[in-house]
């Protein structure tokens, strides 16, 4: 699974900060995988599960034989769902969105962007990409199953490979949000309606039909079968299927908000500011806001802003010190990402959910010149307040 904009809503929230999930095992193109603490308890449960089917389908292999061949499936599993992610990654980086990150989680895994795909037809491509990922890799497993030596474990592991990227690739290509083939069908009303939106609030709905098909489903065969289900069978339905209503109801809000968006204009929220070299002293201050109290004061050099200037700062330093004082020394700076041209609409909110994590406030700019100074939590309520409407 893909997730094309910061946080699991793609929405501004006020006061968020970007957390580390788990553990860096590596980088890939300069993206970090990351391994979520959860994951542990996913290898935990294969393991329960699998080493007794291990056991009873070889009785004569060694305790050895059968703890590697579990711990081997639990090993296909990992493999199955970075190649499933890399393969995201990869695609999007070629259609100009390259990853923030990519995630090993409880559920599998999801590739974290910080920017959406620029058409439908690159979104539904990189949404298969993680499938189709796995499908090959779940053909090549069935075919070395020809070639695997006469030994029942060795079987066991080219055939757990098979199995995790073979179900890998089926799940998620089911057509609901949050999973990838829910993502396709976005993409596809996307491209028939012109309105991402639609296609987000379509898809998400899916999502939630394939939820109660799921456990309709389910309950329907083990009443054909004459059937009682495990403890174990009920409680991974229930916990899969919340986590898949979870995460539709999160791209409902999120669609919310985003359609909520097409009425934002940051410049109307936006604090007046005055743009000073950032080689400025202090002493220079005082003739550049005659007449312009209030405003913010960005500090730019060559043409990017790279600092705001600190009010409470500038209080604490003795006026005789002005002349010494760099701008710079009572100022915090400014990301890249805090720099924001587009003024409206979804795009600007998409641009301020990416700035907030990196500080509270956001520059607009215009024809290279600084128009003015947002809170992000101002921009966070003004969206609030066009929902309720």
């Amino acid at each position: 699974m893909y997730q094309p904009r910061p946080g699991p809503d793609r929405s501004v929230r006020q006061g968020a900060a970007r957390s580390r999930p788990g553990w860096v095992l590596g980088r890939v193109g300069g993206t970090p995988v990351m391994l979520a603490p959860s994951w542990l308890l996913v290898a935990a449960v294969i393991v329960a599960l699998y080493f007794p089917v291990v056991r009873r389908v070889a009785p004569f292999a060694s305790t050895t034989a059968v703890v590697l061949t579990t711990l081997a499936v639990v090993v296909m599993l990992f493999v199955s769902v970075l190649v499933h992610e890399l393969a995201h990654g990869l695609t999007a980086t070629r259609f100009g969105a390259p990853p923030r990150e990519y995630v090993i989680t409880f559920w599998g895994g999801h590739t974290a962007f910080d920017q959406e795909l620029p058409t439908a037809g690159s979104s539904a491509l990189v949404s298969v990409a993680g499938p189709a990922a796995n499908a090959v890799l779940a053909a090549l497993a069935w075919l070395a199953l020809r070639a695997v030596p006469p030994d029942l474990t060795a079987f066991l592991v080219v055939y757990g490979a098979f199995f995790t990227n073979a179900l890998v690739a089926v799940f998620n290509l089911l057509p609901g949000l949050p999973l990838d083939g829910g993502r396709v069908l976005e993409s596809l009303v996307w491209a028939v309606t012109g309105d991402r939106v639609r296609g987000m609030t379509v898809a998400a709905w899916a999502g939630r039909v394939v939820v109660v098909g799921g456990v309709l489903g389910a309950a329907l065969y083990f009443a054909v079968r004459g059937l009682q289900p495990g403890l174990t069978t009920v409680v991974w339905v229930a916990l899969l299927g919340s986590f898949l209503w979870s995460g539709a109801g999160q791209t409902l809000r999120a669609a919310q908000v985003q359609r909520s968006a097409q009425g934002l204009d940051l410049l109307s929220l936006a604090t007046p500011a005055l743009a000073l070299p950032a080689a400025a002293r202090l002493a220079d201050l005082p003739a550049a806001l005659a007449g312009r109290e209030g405003s913010a004061v960005v500090l730019v050099e060559q043409g990017r802003p790279v600092a705001l200037l600190d009010p409470a700062a500038v209080r604490q330093v003795p006026p005789e010190n002005y002349a010494a004082t760099p701008l710079t020394a009572v100022a915090r700076g400014l990301a890249p990402e805090q720099a924001v041209h587009t003024l409206r609409g979804a795009d600007a909110l998409a641009a301020v959910a990416r700035a907030q994590r990196h500080g509270p406030v956001v520059v607009l700019l215009a024809d290279g010149g600084v128009l003015g100074v947002v809170e992000v939590a101002r921009v966070a309520r003004q969206v609030q307040r066009f929902g309720a409407r």
